[in-house]
């Protein structure tokens, strides 16, 4: 059981994967993100990169193996905590976990959900960020509103190939652990570690 006080607050914010193994799956999946860096998680399926995103939120458990932030094991109260820490952008639409989900994809809707009244952002702030990301449409809406929740840690799934150098960005300059699962080659380029997912599903 994680020390609840060693959970609220994550300096580092190093996400760690040791031999972590997902139910259906054949191979094992290690990676170590850090701070400032941004990691791309590829190969296999969409779903399949989708999947370890979630259990980096603590939405799905591997069978075997590790998830650790700063040396804490992800299990217990430490994902309540973990969460506070995450910021993500979803591929699309819809609900994962107790996730709200953004429907209709509109900036006052957005605005309007419980999870982001607090945000003291604007329609303004949005539309502007969605400027610095190149798209106003909805990965452009799901990316620029995960990033105004000025989180350290912060997970995209399936983003467009022109927010690449803003990603990047993310990284390096504002000091996150941005984690994308993606299998664009525009992006993988920028990273600074590359995790490919082997093997196949067993089902």
């Amino acid at each position: 059981m994680c020390n609840p006080l060693k959970c609220i607050t994550f300096a580092a914010m190093t996400i760690e994967l040791n031999d972590a193994l997902l139910s259906g799956e054949e191979q094992t999946l290690s990676m170590l993100a850090d701070e400032g860096q941004l990691t791309c998680i590829t190969g296999g399926t969409a779903e399949r990169r989708t999947r370890w995103l979630h259990v980096l939120m603590g939405f799905e458990s591997p069978v075997s193996g590790i998830v650790s932030i700063d040396g804490e094991p992800l299990v217990g109260g430490c994902i309540a905590h973990l969460r506070k820490h995450i910021a993500f952008a979803p591929a699309s639409l819809q609900t994962v976990g107790d996730l709200v989900p953004y429907e209709p994809p509109t900036v006052q809707d957005i605005l309007s959900l419980h999870a982001n009244k607090s945000l003291g952002v604007t329609e303004d702030d949005i539309m502007e960020e969605c400027r610095n990301i190149g798209d106003t449409e909805q990965k452009g809406l799901l990316l620029a509103v995960a990033v105004l929740r000025r989180k350290p840690v912060l997970l995209v799934d399936s983003p467009l190939a022109s927010s690449a150098s803003y990603l990047q960005q993310q990284a390096r300059k504002e000091g996150r652990n941005v984690i994308v699962a993606t299998d664009d080659g525009r992006i993988i380029g920028l990273a600074d570690n590359v995790v490919e997912l082997t093997g196949v599903h067993s089902s």
